[in-house]
């Protein structure tokens, strides 16, 4: 009889039979059944540690809106100094870049021609001044004339011609006196002028400030009214010029008027280019009503001292500026919500559940989200740990408090693990 042939992976099977029916009889003999084997990897499972979660506990507060607004600098007051006279500087008497005050003399024009019409008009004074003597003596004469021709010519002693003669010299002689009269009041016009003009020949300075360069120099001719010597800037206080979207004026008007915040009237913080904060708050003026037709920006004009002189005008800066104050607001880290069409936060129960909860965001503060609807006092709020309990599959969590430099200090090692897995991903 042939005997059949069996393969090696058959005898492997059967002897594995074997060696299972072999133990099952030796934990019939030592007592030993199912029930006691090792633990499944569901069960271990179950006895994993549950998942770790940082959370801040949420707690009302008064959150004022602040705008980081661009602005420059402007100087308080400022004036041109421009002659009103023409002629040759002879003097410049300030130093270029000094401080001034108001009414001291700053330049000295050539007075020679002022001197010379102001001589012009006196002796023209003068002139009409005899001019009118004369005209009054001689309408004396022609009144006295017509007065003795009267009679004559009703009595036919003279004829009617030469009297009338005698009325019409009259009425030459008191336009003459008219005429030097007029002569006087131009030549008393042209002294005070003359005279205006000699004062205008030394400018002063008009404001109290800084003086910059002078564009002239001894020698030079200026004209009236037309050219430009130097400046003068008054720089304690000095003008914040600030810009802002219309919208967002419109926008906080709507809130302040609804009752949703209240007006935030505290000073204004200014950012210099280096990035420090200018020790003196400003303080703001108005608002202009006009918008810039090519930006759509309003202007916002605010006020500030400058004792030291260290703001100068054209000068950049950030102005940090109170809007609204939200008195139950809370300011939650940016990394506990989710944002989306409804912004969420993971909110821990006592049991260590956790549930989403909608929440409404109306701006930020540094950092951090500013929330007005949706959270109350005393709610526990996953900061971080949330995604690790998400792929734990964990349906309960452990908390523990946030430190605002946990991502700091974590943040190297999430660096080094992602780029871990991407040496991986690419191998």
């Amino acid at each position: 009889m042939k005997l059949a042939k069996v393969s090696p992976l058959g005898l492997v099977i059967v002897a594995a039979t074997l060696g299972l029916t072999g133990c099952d009889k030796i934990k019939e003999v030592t007592g030993q059944n199912n029930n006691d084997k090792a633990p499944t990897n569901s069960a271990s499972a179950q006895k994993a540690p549950p998942a770790v979660v940082s959370i801040i506990t949420a707690k009302p507060q008064t959150v004022t809106i602040k705008q980081n607004l661009p602005a420059r600098l402007e100087a308080s007051r400022e004036a041109v100094i421009v002659p009103r006279i023409s002629g040759i500087v002879e003097k410049r008497l300030f130093t270029e870049g000094s401080e001034v005050r108001a009414g001291q003399p700053l330049y000295q024009i050539d007075t020679g021609t002022y001197r010379a019409a102001l001589l012009t008009a006196q002796a023209n004074l003068k002139s009409a001044q005899a001019s009118l003597g004369q005209a009054k003596a001689n309408r004396d004469l022609q009144r006295a004339t017509v007065n003795r021709y009267a009679p004559l010519v009703k009595a036919n002693a003279i004829s009617r011609q030469e009297y009338d003669n005698a009325v019409a010299n009259l009425k030459v002689q008191e336009s003459n006196i008219a005429a030097a009269n007029a002569q006087i009041a131009a030549a008393k016009a042209a002294i005070d002028s003359a005279n205006i003009s000699l004062g205008y020949a030394g400018l002063n300075a008009p404001i109290s400030g800084r003086i910059g360069r002078s564009q002239v120099s001894e020698g030079a001719y200026v004209t009236a009214s037309n050219t430009q010597m130097a400046k003068i800037q008054q720089l304690n206080p000095m003008y914040l010029n600030i810009t802002q979207s219309a919208d967002a004026v419109l926008k906080l008007k709507n809130i302040l008027q609804n009752g949703q915040a209240q007006a935030d009237k505290g000073g204004l913080e200014i950012l210099l280019e280096d990035g420090s904060i200018y020790p003196q708050q400003a303080r703001l003026l108005f608002v202009d009503q006009t918008v810039n037709e090519t930006t759509g920006e309003l202007t916002l004009r605010a006020e500030v001292a400058n004792p030291k002189g260290d703001l100068l005008p054209g000068l950049y800066v950030r102005v940090v500026v109170p809007q609204a104050s939200y008195p139950n607001a809370y300011l939650i880290p940016q990394q506990a919500v989710t944002r989306g069409e409804k912004n969420i936060v993971m909110v821990v129960e006592e049991d260590g559940s956790f549930h989403p909860v909608p929440v409404t965001i109306i701006g930020q503060q540094d950092n951090q989200w500013i929330i007005t609807d949706g959270l109350k006092e005393g709610m526990k709020i996953i900061v971080e740990g949330l995604a690790k309990a998400g792929m734990m599959g964990a349906k309960t969590v452990q908390t523990k408090p946030w430190q605002s430099d946990e991502m700091t200090n974590q943040a190297p090692e999430a660096v080094k693990e992602a780029q871990s897995s991407e040496k991986s991903a690419v191998q």
